[in-house]
């Protein structure tokens, strides 16, 4: 997991911001001090291979992040498919077994709501796992009851491999959750962005007053920022504007809660 992202998207990208700006004016203001030499020109190859370099990482990371969170709502998803068939299966139980699973289930699919709400790298994250996990064996426990019983023998098979699902679906929610872009990466924009601005200002008072470079670093700057907000919001699926829909487990609690 990374560590950075535990701030919000909306924080990083406001200070994100204020440094581009910053690194941006003092370009202008190296680029003011230190102007050409009459009749010489100088090579704006590297400036532009730093900012080129800095769009393919930022549009490497966004396509990385978008595909990440579209994962992780097919990871939802699936495990609202992998409930309910479980439970339409489980429904053909009689009994005080078939009572249990159904009552356990509905509980489990309320956790499995918290487990989106709560923010990943929070410590209430950790119970609720706890008991997401716990009430996933009290469901085997169920389950292991009726198989005892010889309730339906025909249907053992696959109420354990709908049990098996609903397992593997709940692993892939939690694990795919952490699958976050490294620390590393989000360093590297962050330095790239401010040497791109810082060459933005630089290369653009060569050719003009400061009120039209500022001006230039002021669209670059909110346009990169855009950017990397959404970016970094696409990375905390339980937190910020654009969450992890869980419109598929809300549909299934309300079908389990109908008598």
């Amino acid at each position: 997991m990374s560590s950075i992202l535990h701030i919000d998207a909306l924080t990083l990208g406001a200070g994100f911001f204020v440094l581009m700006l910053l690194a941006g004016w003092a370009g202008a203001a190296m680029a003011a001090k230190h102007p050409p030499r009459a009749g010489q020109e100088e090579s704006t190859r590297i400036e532009d291979a730093c900012i080129a370099l800095f769009a393919l990482l930022l549009a490497f990371s966004f396509s990385g992040a978008a595909d990440r969170y579209e994962h992780r709502k097919q990871y939802l998803l699936d495990e609202a498919i992998a409930i309910g068939d479980f439970a339409t299966t489980a429904s053909m139980i009689e009994g005080p077994s078939g009572r249990a699973i159904h009552e356990e289930l509905r509980r489990y699919v309320e956790l499995r709501l918290q487990f989106g709400r709560v923010h990943i790298d929070a410590p209430e994250m950790q119970d609720v796992t706890a008991q997401s996990r716990a009430s996933q064996q009290k469901i085997l426990e169920a389950l292991r009851a009726a198989i005892a019983d010889k309730q339906a023998p025909t249907l053992h098979t696959p109420l354990m491999n709908g049990f098996n699902g609903v397992t593997m679906t709940h692993d892939r929610a939690y694990y795919g959750s952490k699958n976050q872009v490294p620390d590393t990466i989000i360093v590297l924009l962050i330095l790239f962005g401010l040497v791109s601005a810082f060459m933005v200002g630089r290369s653009g008072h060569k050719h003009g007053k400061l009120t039209s470079t500022m001006t230039r670093i002021a669209v670059y700057t909110v346009l990169v920022t855009a950017v990397f907000t959404v970016t970094m919001d696409l990375e905390q699926p339980h937190r910020g504007l654009m969450r992890n829909p869980q419109a598929s487990l809300v549909d299934l609690l309300a079908s389990l809660q109908q008598p």
